[in-house]
């Protein structure tokens, strides 16, 4: 760093009372004209991009992914079936509407209406592994 490029020009002379010389060509460095800061705007957006693009991709793949399931499930669908909710419910199906609707018995003479896409898969029939059944007498 100069240090006459930071005093003003003939005001104050050196310590040790030396006269001093200045140079009109003696100028401070400025930040834009480091080679370091050469980046555009360009190149900035375009690692943006570089980035954001493929979040959003997967993004995009997914959901698609995850409607075609659901559409596949609610195709295949039929009374009788027992069916698994979003919310953990789980019953048999005994209505399905033409709308969205459909009614679901969770409990004997306990019938419920849900959505259509409130049903996240069907239910089988075996209990979980390592789960005892009672015996009923």
């Amino acid at each position: 760093m100069n240090i006459l490029a930071l005093q003003p020009q003939g005001t104050v002379p050196p310590a040790g009372g030396a006269p001093t010389t200045t140079s009109s060509t003696a100028q401070p460095s400025t930040p834009a004209s480091s080679p370091s800061s050469s980046q555009t705007p360009g190149g900035q957006l375009f690692f943006m991009l570089a980035m954001i693009v493929p979040l959003f991709l997967v993004m995009w793949l997914t959901s698609r992914s995850q409607t075609k399931k659901q559409k596949e499930l609610e195709a295949k669908l039929k009374k009788g079936d027992r069916v698994v909710t979003q919310s953990g419910l789980v019953g048999k199906l005994l209505e399905i509407g033409a709308g969205r609707h459909v009614k679901i018995e969770i409990a004997p003479g306990v019938k419920v209406d849900m959505l259509r896409t409130a049903i996240v898969g069907l239910d089988t029939e075996d209990a979980a592994p390592g789960v005892v059944a009672p015996d009923k007498k």
